[in-house]
């Protein structure tokens, strides 16, 4: 139960930061308001898997996974929008966190009885 509540804290938490992110990046302008939406909806279904989680919902799983291989791909993009390269300490650093998020998630609905 302690591996659920933790993916469902730690994606929920993820998830608001990748969307309070896309609203500072559009408000400074430094990406559209169209990538920013995206970025944020994102966001938000990754916090909204994170809230069925810990009650061990498959769907929950597979919407947490695709929310964060897209939101891995849409901050590639903006990236690449707002700086012209990426910095790959960033991204490798967001791919460990994905994979203990989806570790822990993954642990706790398929593997805990």
């Amino acid at each position: 139960m302690l591996t659920l509540l933790l993916a469902g804290i730690f994606a929920l938490v993820y998830g608001a930061l990748t969307a309070f992110a896309a609203l500072k990046a559009m408000s400074q302008q430094q990406i559209s308001p169209g990538a920013a939406a995206l970025t944020g909806f994102i966001g938000i279904i990754i916090m909204l898997s994170a809230l069925f989680i810990p009650f061990r919902i498959h769907l929950a799983f597979y919407a947490l996974i695709a929310g964060l291989i897209a939101m891995h791909a849409a901050a590639i993009r903006n990236e690449l929008t707002m700086h012209g390269k990426i910095n790959p300490k960033h991204h490798i650093a967001r791919f460990i966190i994905s994979l203990a998020i989806a570790g822990l998630a993954f642990s706790g609905i398929f593997i805990t009885p």
